[in-house]
């Protein structure tokens, strides 16, 4: 089964009433998926079902207490309460039928849809973006971020027994993220997580991909100065530097320390050469503890990949001056496109996982 197949392409509902009466917003054709709110249901409910047992206890001092104030006052409370909750819940469901928060794809652009307000367009599909998975070593967390002139977009999703098993296919191109759980947020413009379902997930990560085949080999960043830093087919630009990943190069991956007082932050850097272009990516490195691989995560091929890419030896800190800052997010989809460039070195090449 193809990654393609696990995920039928008319999930989404219609998203129509989002763009009447809103220029620049999602076409009639587009769709959307609705946001899972971590504990919102369960709000809901206890919204609902609190009422009943104020109901239930107005009854019985009601029927037990014998004194006339407390018989009137004590239910007129609770059942007044009571009234309180369940109005609440009710304006809750309304709210979230009329605007159901989530994402709206079409052929222009990604928009989020916010629980009140027109949707905002986050990615446009116009313009170079680029769309990179990151999962974790145990395979049951999954976070697309997408990349473009307008910054990052992250969408993540949780996937567990017969869900994972099924949905294996985007695993295999995503990248691993090892002792950063940071990596595996993903909050919406509006501070709140912004997560979907297994399948809907996958249906949206599909549907980007169908409109931009090769959004998921890309990267379209900046640095701190504002310089770009792309990673587009087989090219990579940092500032003014173009290294042409069709070309022979020469890259490698070291890691370095530098005191700052009493403080010691260790960075993970890629350096770049090719002619007499160089370039030095930086990045934090994430705390990386021992991790045992148990039932519930082969080392597959792709997360065999991303440990052989990890591996870095010490050096010295490169010159200030040279040093590119790239989130480390990125630096693994980097070094695997540079990987798979042709070395300059007359060595042999290193097996691939």
């Amino acid at each position: 089964m193809s990654p393609r197949e696990v995920a039928p392409r008319t999930r989404g509902m219609p998203a129509a009433h989002l763009a009447d009466g809103w220029t620049g917003g999602p076409g009639k054709g587009a769709r959307l998926f609705s946001a899972v709110t971590p504990g919102a249901g369960a709000t809901k409910a206890a919204s609902r079902d609190g009422a009943l047992p104020l109901v239930l206890v107005a009854l019985v001092v009601l029927a037990v207490v014998q004194n006339v104030v407390v018989r009137v006052a004590v239910p007129l409370v609770l059942v007044t309460a009571a009234i309180v909750l369940f109005v609440r819940g009710s304006r809750r469901r309304s709210s979230d039928k009329a605007a159901p928060r989530g994402i709206c794809v079409d052929g222009h652009g990604l928009f989020f849809q916010p629980e009140s307000g027109p949707p905002q367009n986050v990615v446009p599909l116009g313009e170079p973006f680029g769309m990179t998975l990151v999962t974790s070593a145990k395979r049951d967390r999954m976070v697309a971020v997408w990349s473009s002139p307008e910054g990052l977009f992250y969408v993540g999703s949780t996937f567990e027994g017969t869900a994972r098993r099924a949905l294996g296919g985007l695993f295999d191109r995503a990248f691993t993220a090892v002792g950063d759980d940071a990596a595996l947020e993903a909050l919406g413009p509006d501070g709140a997580p912004l997560e979907l379902l297994p399948s809907d997930f996958a249906a949206l990560v599909f549907a980007v991909e169908e409109l931009d085949p090769s959004c998921i080999e890309r990267l379209v960043l900046s640095d701190a100065r504002g310089a770009p830093l792309t990673l587009d087919g087989r090219e990579l630009v940092v500032g003014e530097r173009r290294f042409d990943l069709n070309a022979p190069l020469e890259w490698r991956p070291f890691v370095f320390q530098e005191a700052f007082g009493q403080a010691v932050a260790v960075y993970q850097g890629t350096s770049i050469r090719q002619g007499g272009s160089e370039a030095v990516l930086v990045a934090l490195l994430p705390s990386i503890l021992p991790y045992e691989f148990g039932e519930e995560s082969d080392l597959d091929r792709s997360l065999l990949r991303d440990l052989r890419l990890m591996q870095a030896p010490p050096e010295d800190p490169p010159p200030r001056d040279a040093r590119v800052a790239i989130d480390r997010l990125f630096v693994l989809p980097v070094r695997s496109a540079l990987d798979r460039a042709p070395r300059a070195s007359q060595q042999p090449s290193r097996a691939r996982a």
